[in-house]
């Protein structure tokens, strides 16, 4: 981490992409969506492979914003890989997310997100490729073979 932030402030920029992926979590968090949209760039492109969908950066922010249900989300962990040939930065951040749904449903879920961060004028990002994982309860064919714990990091 320590390589990356020196790096970063070499190149004039005050925020690691670390930070700016969980600054970008944080303003969704938050619904402050015009300041989540500033830290994208202007050909932004998100990819749900879910369900095959595709947002630009403008729309990206709109379903975000127009989801009819609530939602309180964690950061739980971000990592980050730096091509120095590409000078390209990867982040792969994991949260954790209780939504209630327009009908009233309550699902927990986790959100597996792959970034890919820009460094032009501002370090921005570029893309995100998301897979969502819905929570559920350990089946009986296999209770015998595991065990349970708290998925954010804490054993029953």
């Amino acid at each position: 981490m320590k390589m990356l932030e020196s790096r970063v402030l070499q190149m004039g920029k005050s925020v690691t992409p670390e930070r700016l992926i969980s600054k970008l979590w944080n303003h969704i968090k938050n619904q402050e969506w015009d300041s989540a949209k500033s830290l994208l760039s202007e050909d932004f492109e998100a990819l749900w492979p879910q369900s095959c969908e595709k947002f630009n950066r403008d729309n990206f922010i709109e379903v975000n914003r127009t989801y009819p249900g609530t939602h309180k989300i964690e950061i739980m962990n971000v990592w980050t890989e730096h091509d120095q040939w590409e000078h390209t930065d990867t982040v792969i951040s994991e949260v954790f997310i209780r939504s209630t749904t327009p009908e009233g449903k309550k699902v927990e879920l986790f959100a597996i997100s792959i970034f890919e961060t820009e460094h032009i004028d501002d370090l921005l990002v570029k893309s995100v490729r998301e897979y969502w994982a819905d929570t559920y309860a350990v089946p009986e064919w296999r209770k015998h073979l595991s065990t349970p714990y708290d998925c954010r990091g804490v054993e029953k």
